[in-house]
């Protein structure tokens, strides 16, 4: 696997990256963060400075910066954000007026950087924000305030014509819903997609690329810690028998796409390991490999060493890359 340098990137030299971001295990909240350059070796773990999360962060690359969105470890559910030049981390600041009892969602796209989340507290509202270079424009709820999800949305744009959001339902309901949107601001109710039968979960996660459809690979936890996978290349209209990954995860896997094809999947295994942090190349679909050796990956295999998480990590491409 290699990469090689192209046009817009950031910083001195060639600033092509695979990064991570998550929080730290137990009582460390601290956000933490990586990156790997040929996708086989991560440099060693550093913190963001001033940043702590109660939930799992959320990263996008978007006009030359990377992007780091995430809920505040204190009471008021506060979201933050700050971002990357290449040399290092800005401090964070508060995105205006946004809340959230769960995770946010970075989508990047030329109209701006989206964020979604679920509303503060039990606000089952779907709420957006943009940011347009200078400020983050007040946030609004989608679907017309129809209360939408009781946890966190997941969201792919990064190969993909329109924006994803994946979600499940609202109160008890934890089928996994799909919905796209032809700009990221313009969401319609007749256009939410159930998805594949077996797809039950709080913590969907969603990475796709475009085609003549655009293909969609979808994964989700269940009540066991398995995590099970789908790939669809007609826009969720149908989907593959889902399949279980060699992944053991209760809280979702984090995905970024890398390259044209390629998407990258890093989750925190169950309470009953130790919480460590793995990854995987998911280019086959729902065929997971080994990112190093490219044989079809093992349980337990590819930990990243030290490295621990109550929640799965989040992941994005700075830059661009190539096989």
């Amino acid at each position: 696997m290699g990469a090689r340098c192209g046009r817009n990137l950031v910083g001195v030299g060639c600033s092509v990256a695979l990064f991570m971001a998550w929080r730290g295990s137990f009582g460390d909240t601290r956000l933490w963060w990586s990156q790997t350059r040929e996708g086989k070796v991560w440099s060693p773990r550093q913190r963001v400075f001033g940043a702590a999360s109660a939930e799992k962060p959320a990263l996008a690359a978007w006009r030359g910066l990377l992007y780091l969105a995430w809920r505040d470890a204190g009471p008021d559910q506060a979201l933050w954000w700050a971002t990357y030049d290449g040399r290092g981390w800005s401090g964070p600041r508060p995105v205006p007026g946004a809340a959230s009892s769960h995770a946010p969602a970075l989508v990047a796209n030329r109209g701006g950087l989206h964020l979604y989340c679920k509303g503060a507290g039990g606000d089952e509202r779907l709420w957006q924000t943009m940011f347009d270079g200078r400020s983050w424009s007040p946030p609004q709820a989608l679907f017309d305030d129809w209360p939408m999800t009781a946890s966190r949305p997941a969201a792919t744009a990064t190969h993909t014509t329109s924006v994803w959001l994946a979600f499940t339902g609202a109160g008890q309901d934890r089928t996994v819903h799909l919905c796209p949107s032809p700009d990221g601001l313009l969401w319609n109710h007749r256009d939410v997609i159930v998805g594949p039968a077996m797809a039950v979960s709080a913590w969907p996660s969603l990475a796709g690329r475009a085609g003549r459809a655009e293909r969609l690979l979808l994964a989700w936890p269940d009540h066991d810690g398995r995590v099970w996978c789908a790939v669809c290349d007609d826009a969720a209209g149908h989907w593959s028998p889902p399949v279980a990954a060699p992944v053991r995860s209760l809280r979702g896997v984090g995905f970024a796409g890398w390259g044209t094809v390629d998407a990258y999947a890093a989750w925190a295994v169950a309470p009953e390991e130790d919480y460590g942090i793995f990854w995987a190349d998911t280019a086959g679909g729902t065929a997971w490999r080994d990112p190093v050796t490219g044989s079809v990956l093992r349980p337990g295999q590819r930990r990243l060493e030290g490295w621990v998480s109550l929640r799965e990590p989040a992941m994005a491409a700075f830059g661009r890359m190539w096989r």
